[in-house]
């Protein structure tokens, strides 16, 4: 049975590496060469044939111009993510949006999400999303103008002690600026409408020996399992970097989440565990999105596994700064994310993302709201039926 998960994960790492790369239309020895490998190694690793550590995959990433994020969804639950379009039934859809938010997100990402949702920031959710969704549309170039705008808005309010201070919710200004740098290197080195984040050489091997010991393992007992000496498990727990794929294989013998691990290392943070108020807030967060209306059923699920490119975290970190900024800041904010998409869209340089489009009208009601807000001192706004 392992023998035939790993040939299958072989298979399927094999297809995210040659699928990427058809769509960016590079060849194997474009690739090569950025990755310092053979074309023949890039061949096999596309035949699933051993594959590229796991820094190497964020490289080969980088260089196809996309967020490794919606893939990596499609590896770990192809039964869930890879059958999915923008034409799926909103019942797909929704099933594949609450098994994301209940089972993959991080505690760090719900606490984000939930007050955008539900905190009483003084901006309306629906606005949130449309900017988003408007945001994500957009050129990369645009992308990551108007991300810089909100982090050095947010950056300056905070120096001034004007910014929200949500209880137990910390801004991750890391993970943007990583991502604003990014996608500015990537809009000035190519075309592509894509960038990858993720910290650079992070220690491999440290997870996988915090792995095995959350799990209760002896090294022994998983040199057994994996068919290794104690020399090799050691070596891999010290100073190793091994493949994505023996990666992958460690945390299968280990029946751990490989990805709960693989995201708390690449993005540090983030937690393993969720406390009491976090399972409180996830459920609430799951909860709504049962009920919630197709429309924003499917921006939700868009920002999250949509290919357009960006980040979803980055994505959520840039929403959260902006809700945690004044009303005046965000609704510059939203005005420069609302200039762009209009601008773009005369122009026909739009991304054709999966055809799920933000509410212009709603977005722009929500900006004049804010104006008027702005302008009688109020630090929100609110939506009338």
């Amino acid at each position: 049975m392992l023998f035939n998960r790993i040939i299958e994960d072989a298979d399927r790492c094999g297809n995210l590496l040659s699928s990427s790369r058809t769509r960016a239309e590079l060849s194997r020895k474009t690739m090569s060469i950025a990755l310092g490998v053979s074309e023949s190694t890039i061949k096999a690793w596309e035949n699933g044939q051993g594959s590229p550590t796991l820094y190497g995959i964020l490289e080969w990433f980088r260089t196809v111009g996309e967020s490794p994020f919606r893939p990596m969804l499609e590896f770990f639950w192809p039964d869930v993510f890879a059958v999915l379009t923008a034409k799926s039934a909103d019942d797909e859809i929704r099933e594949a949006c609450r098994f994301y938010f209940a089972n993959v997100a991080g505690p760090k990402e719900i606490q984000k999400l939930h007050y955008l949702i539900f905190g009483k920031h003084g901006s309306e959710w629906s606005g949130l999303l449309d900017m988003a969704c408007a945001h994500t549309h957009t050129s990369l170039n645009s992308r990551y103008r108007v991300a810089e705008i909100i982090q050095v808005s947010y950056e300056m309010s905070a120096a001034n002690g004007l910014t929200q201070k949500p209880p137990g919710i910390e801004a991750d200004r890391p993970l943007l600026l990583s991502a604003i740098a990014a996608a500015k290197e990537t809009s000035v080195s190519s075309n592509k409408n894509g960038y990858t984040i993720g910290q650079s050489h992070a220690d491999t091997s440290a997870m996988l020996a915090r792995a095995r010991m959350d799990s209760g393992a002896t090294q022994e007992e998983l040199a057994k399992a994996l068919g290794k000496t104690l020399h090799t498990i050691q070596k891999w727990e010290t100073n190793y970097d091994p493949s994505f794929l023996d990666v992958c294989t460690w945390f299968r013998v280990l029946n751990m989440p490989a990805w709960t691990y693989i995201h708390c290392m690449l993005y540090p943070t983030e937690r393993l565990t969720f406390l009491e108020g976090d399972e409180k807030r996830r459920e609430e967060v799951v909860s709504y999105l049962s009920s919630t209306g197709s429309a924003e059923l499917r921006k939700i699920f868009y920002l999250v596994a949509g290919m357009h490119g960006s980040n979803w975290l980055a994505v959520l970190e840039m929403m959260f700064e902006h809700v945690c900024s004044p009303l005046a800041q965000r609704v510059i904010s939203a005005r420069s994310v609302l200039i762009g998409y209009q601008l773009e869209q005369e122009n026909q340089q739009l991304l054709k993302t999966d055809h799920i489009m933000p509410d212009i009208e709603n977005l722009n009601r929500c900006i004049v709201l804010g104006t008027e807000a702005t302008k009688k001192g109020l630090p929100a706004y609110k939506m009338t039926i």
